[in-house]
């Protein structure tokens, strides 16, 4: 494998940033960013640039079961160190460790497994490879959300427009978005089912309420790769 090879470089530092990269294969490419300092700026590079992408996924919060195991165990009272002499004891507690480890092979074996659908996340960047806005897709929603993660000053008589880059086709409008703050954007009914095969996104700068023509007419100012998460 030719490891000079940039395209090769910039595909290996990119999934070494996201995590996918793995087994033997993320060895190899530590070993090479040991001693090869522009691999370790590329690196820097695609972490900086997917930073934003955990802005734009929202926390998730614990079951509350989770919360009040843990008050327990702060409000449990302290046990007297002659308790750890006591036969009871160890029995009583042999008895509620098998009866808890079956509990939970009885929970994870027998509980119905949900998958979450998969989600995309987009980190748009401008000339200078700052990241301006990131897009998140969840498969099978019929909108995207939109963050502004650096607010844009564009004329009053602009607008920005969201467009799609397919492989091989012409770009396709997904709406205009704001120069700040958060947006959902509507996707139509095939747009909904071609999300996931869109490779990158790019907003453009239009006339005051978007492109004329149904195709970009305006410089385009950011743009960035959909990545599958």
């Amino acid at each position: 494998m030719n490891y000079r090879n940039p395209k090769l470089r910039d595909m290996l530092a990119s999934e070494y940033a996201l995590g996918t990269l793995h087994g033997r294969a993320r060895k190899r490419f530590e070993r090479l960013l040991r001693d090869d300092a522009d691999l370790r700026r590329t690196v820097m590079e695609w972490d900086e640039r997917l930073a934003p992408m955990a802005q734009a996924i929202a926390p998730v919060n614990p079951p509350r079961r989770v919360w009040r195991k843990i008050e327990q165990r702060i409000q449990q009272p302290k046990l007297h160190t002659g308790i750890f002499q006591s036969l009871n004891f160890w029995r009583g507690l042999a008895m509620i460790t098998s009866s808890f480890a079956f509990a939970l092979l009885l929970f994870f074996g027998l509980a119905p497994h949900r998958e979450s659908p998969p989600s995309y996340v987009a980190v748009l960047s401008d000339s200078k490879n700052q990241p301006v806005l990131t897009v998140r897709y969840v498969e099978g929603e019929r909108a995207l959300d939109v963050k502004i993660v650096q607010a844009s000053s564009i004329a009053e008589d602009r607008s920005l427009e969201l467009w799609t880059l397919p492989k091989g086709g012409a770009p396709r409008s997904l709406g205009l978005v704001p120069s700040s703050g958060r947006i959902k954007v509507k996707l139509a009914t095939d747009q909904v089912g071609a999300m996931p095969t869109i490779p990158a996104l790019a907003v453009s700068l239009e006339p005051k309420g978007g492109s004329p023509t149904g195709a970009p007419t305006g410089p385009v100012l950011y743009s960035g790769p959909l990545l599958r998460l």
